[in-house]
């Protein structure tokens, strides 16, 4: 008999091994699916890019549109901090750009466009 429980138990640690190491995998694909969806979503687009697909419609070529001219943006911010709260909170009828929408990288990148747009 105590043959037989040994052979139980032992059938029953090396049954919930394979399913433990089973889920383990499913765990992995999992969290690899999810890495390769975030990093989907961030498309480091350059800051002309961005500026043309967020900024261009109201702010034409940097102009007054249906937002207000750019060209004295260096001057009226010339902390990049200020300029990028306004980008990703909003200002007005401006709509904020939230992380999900232009990751850091593509901030900095918009800032930089932005302050060299200015120089032109």
């Amino acid at each position: 008999m105590p043959k037989t429980y040994s052979l139980a138990i032992l059938t029953i640690l090396i049954l919930s091994g394979c399913a433990m190491s089973q889920e383990m995998k499913r765990i992995e694909e999992v969290q690899r699916a999810q890495q390769s969806r975030d990093a989907s979503r961030s498309t480091n687009l350059t800051g002309e890019q961005l500026f043309i697909r967020t900024c261009n419609t109201c702010h034409p070529g940097g102009k007054a549109g249906m937002g207000p001219s750019l060209e004295k943006v260096n001057d009226d911010m010339p902390d990049d901090k200020a300029l990028k709260k306004i980008i990703r909170s909003g200002k007005g009828l401006m709509p904020g750009q939230p992380k999900e929408v232009i990751n850091d990288q593509e901030l900095d990148a918009l800032v930089s466009y932005l302050r060299a747009l200015n120089q032109q």
